[in-house]
């Protein structure tokens, strides 16, 4: 099963329905910022804060070394959820609520991997950057999308059950098709996470980062729609009644 601190913890504290709510007609600074890392294709670090008190000032100061350490190249912005020009931003993620301060790593693609309330440390830092792909299938997972990740060899074809599922018109418009090349190093890591280890995969993952299946070589279109139907089933096979799971047939009495 796919590591769950890595996809599903920063899902945990976001209202992941909200996402893609709409952006304010003013840009504020938070968003500015997020907007010009996305061009330079950093990661973006993002303290939300009530007041400049001492968690707040330890954990810009455990962002900043980890940064500084850090070879990969990401920005960092402060953000007060006091400014008005900042609830649109606040809104889109439904930290309202949220425990104060709190810093979210968002990819250049605008997937959130990681979000740390009150404290973290510079290890949770280094941790928040991931491979493109497992940025790419934790926006999809956070929009409310099935992902199927296909795993192939460079220059090879979708599996015809994947487009046959893509282009169902149950199954397509919530559907993410992410692709990752087999010999990508870069992916390795993650592809372990999946317990993909086939040059030729694909894997579907549900929100909030749950893996509800891997096929090695071709799928079909029917193993793909099994495998949704079941796993987001309120009961296992997807057998529920009225009143929710129903309940096993009663043994026949012995004659």
């Amino acid at each position: 099963m796919v590591n769950p601190v890595r996809l599903v913890a920063a899902c945990g504290l976001l209202v992941v329905a909200n996402l893609v709510c709409g952006q304010s007609p003013t840009v504020s600074s938070g968003q500015a910022a997020l907007d010009a890392a996305a061009k330079k294709n950093v990661y973006t670090f993002v303290l939300f804060h009530k007041e400049n008190d001492a968690a707040t000032q330890a954990m810009r100061q455990t962002v900043a070394a980890a940064l500084a350490k850090d070879g990969r190249r990401a920005e960092f912005v402060s953000v007060s959820v006091g400014d008005p020009s900042e609830k649109p931003l606040i809104d889109r993620w439904g930290l309202a609520r949220s425990p104060m301060p709190l810093v979210l790593a968002v990819a250049p693609n605008g997937a959130v991997t990681g979000g740390f309330p009150l404290k973290l440390t510079e290890a949770d830092v280094a941790g928040a950057f991931v491979s493109t792909g497992m940025a790419d299938c934790m926006k999809a997972t956070q929009a409310r999308k099935i992902v199927l990740l296909c795993v192939r060899p460079a220059g090879a074809e979708l599996p015809a059950g994947v487009k046959e599922f893509t282009a169902d018109a149950k199954f397509g418009p919530a559907t993410e098709v992410v692709t990752i090349r087999a010999d990508d190093d870069a992916e390795a890591g993650f592809l372990k996470t999946l317990g993909i280890s086939a040059t030729t995969a694909t894997a579907i993952l549900v929100p909030p980062g749950r893996l509800l299946g891997t096929f090695d070589g071709p799928v079909t279109k029917a193993q793909l729609v099994e495998k949704v139907i079941a796993g987001n089933s309120c009961c296992p096979g997807g057998k529920c009644g009225p009143n929710g799971c129903a309940p096993p047939p009663k043994a026949e009495p012995k004659r």
